[in-house]
């Protein structure tokens, strides 16, 4: 697979262009938004940003008390609006923590994402990221291009993570008696944009930059443009951006490996991916002083470690693997793969969603409880085709929904796949009345939390042909339901650029009409294939 950065400028454009680099955000498979982007990138085409913005209308002014009217020579601009790019709400912790993730506006990510790959510019930036490596930190979050084996560029993202940063640091054991381990507090929400700038240019070349020519303000304008000009933070929910995070956290790399040359610390070795960084080295006090430094130079950049997921240990090994995955580990491995396929030890789907349940409790949203689900649904859809009765005739169905709306409740970032496991066991529901009442509840309990609208996206999905069943109020639902709503205010650009703009192409209305069935099964809310 190949990193983005050994990508040419052009391939390195079609690349961000991509629908499931625009959006990494796992939404259902009738959500595409190829045909939006491609007309964009058809309509701006070369144009510079400047001369598609809408001039504003005649206006009176009254400087010496004569009204007069005069045309005004001003133009729009998308930071005027404050609704110009699109805020999902992501429930974070089952209580009232959220997670903004966001479909930014599509005019300003070509816009963006045309200015990163002109061929000067995407050299710049190569060199750049080049500049940032050295012999003691290895960093394994540039973004790639998706594996053939894999169904998304996320799935790479993660099996990547598990080889460079699990099995790397374990390797490291061997050489390192400790390992200091952190991430950042809300990091993209606290990256400086100006900072966008410092990393690409230094902070001297960006200060004196007045007229804000060089990459990095650039940079810097067009995501302030997408954030009603505001300069604290950069979205979440793309590719470009996760990109644009690690020219920042590389700058701060660069800068840290400089300051423990001077400070004669040399040996020690650093594995970070994204904000997740792994320290290691043979001297405790030494790593401390590291630790210390890395602190310093990340409060340069408006950034903090997240003390509550900090620790230090000398058992490296066992530190290298996360808690949720060493609890399962340690409490009996229910599962097992025999001749590709996996079984269970579990004698009920009761038993086995309470042991999931109790996980969830005690490691919300960790990767090991998106694991245990996948497996179970994969279980469920086996259990399905082999037989319309089995297991199913013992066990109470509501009772089993129940416990999956309960998983839900502690972990939201496994809606997609409770979701998808309670419209298995909706549909072994006698009668429709029974699925209505079914569907009700379950949207009834969930909606008692705040910041929902990820949510009711993948509750539509089980309840679309059922549109008068649950009236949801999130927008990209009503796309769905095919009512015109506005997702990006694009009253800044001219009219001839945006009359035609196919807002509902992002509704695949031909796999909704063809091939929307209730029941979503493991392919559609796995990233990995069936058999990872």
């Amino acid at each position: 697979m190949a990193r983005i950065l050994d990508l040419s400028s052009k391939q390195a454009l079609d690349f961000f262009l991509e629908s499931s680099s625009y959006s990494t955000i796992n939404f259902p498979k009738y959500f595409d938004f190829s045909k939006i982007l491609n007309f964009v990138r058809n309509e701006i085409g070369e144009n510079d940003f400047l001369n598609c913005l809408k001039a504003k209308p005649e206006t009176d002014q009254n400087p010496n008390g004569n009204s007069k009217k005069i045309r005004s020579k001003d133009k729009y601009r998308p930071s005027d609006f404050n609704d110009v790019s699109y805020k999902l709400l992501m429930n974070k912790d089952g209580r009232y923590a959220f997670r903004p993730l966001q479909l930014v506006n599509p005019y300003l990510y070509y816009f963006l994402a045309r200015e990163i790959t002109k061929d000067e510019n995407w050299n710049l930036l190569k060199e750049r990221f080049k500049s940032f490596e050295n012999p003691n930190c290895e960093v394994t979050s540039i973004p790639k291009e998706k594996d053939e084996k894999d169904k998304t560029v996320t799935a790479t993202a993660i099996k990547f993570w598990w080889e460079k940063m699990e099995q790397r640091s374990i390797e490291l054991s061997l050489e390192y008696k400790y390992m200091f381990i952190t991430d950042l507090s809300n990091c993209y929400a606290s990256i400086y944009t100006h900072s966008i700038s410092w990393a690409l240019n230094g902070v001297e070349s960006a200060k004196n930059d007045k007229e804000g020519n060089n990459l990095g303000n650039m940079i810097d304008q067009y995501i302030m443009r997408m954030e009603y000009g505001q300069t604290n933070g950069i979205p979440q929910g793309s590719t470009l951006f996760d990109f644009i995070a690690e020219l920042v956290l590389g700058y701060i790399d660069s800068l840290l490996y400089d300051d423990l040359e001077k400070s004669k610390i040399e040996n020690y070795k650093i594995i970070r991916h994204r904000d997740d960084y792994r320290i290691f080295c043979n001297d405790k006090e030494e790593l401390e002083r590291i630790a210390m430094k890395l602190q310093a130079n990340l409060a340069k950049f408006n950034l903090a470690i997240n003390s509550s997921k900090t620790k230090l240990s000398e058992n490296v090994v066992e530190a290298s693997i996360k808690e949720d995955k060493l609890y399962y580990l340690a409490n009996i491995p229910m599962y097992k793969i025999e001749k590709k396929e996996i079984n269970t030890l579990f004698s009920t789907l009761q038993a086995e969603l309470l042991f999931i349940l109790q996980l969830s409790r005690k490691y919300p949203n960790c990767g090991t409880l998106k694991k245990l689900l996948s497996q179970f649904l994969k279980k469920m859809e086996k259990l399905i085709c082999d037989t319309k009765e089995g297991l199913f005739l013992r066990e109470n169905i509501k009772v089993l929904s129940a416990i999956v709306v309960e998983i839900a409740m502690n972990s939201p970032d496994v809606y997609n796949l409770t979701v998808s496991i309670l419209s298995q066991l909706m549909q072994k529901l006698d009668t429709t009345a029974e699925r209505d009442k079914m569907s009700k509840c379950i949207y009834c309990k969930f909606s008692r939390l705040p910041n929902i609208g990820y949510l009711q996206i993948w509750m539509q999905r089980i309840t679309y042909k059922e549109k008068e069943l649950i009236d949801y109020d999130e927008k990209l639902c009503k796309i769905i339901n095919n009512e015109k709503v506005t997702i990006w205010n694009n009253d800044w650009l001219k009219d001839n650029l945006v009359e035609d703009f196919p807002i509902m192409s992002m509704r695949n209305s031909e796999w909704l009409q063809n091939s929307y069935t209730p029941i979503i099964d493991i392919d559609e809310v796995s990233i990995f294939d069936g058999n990872s």
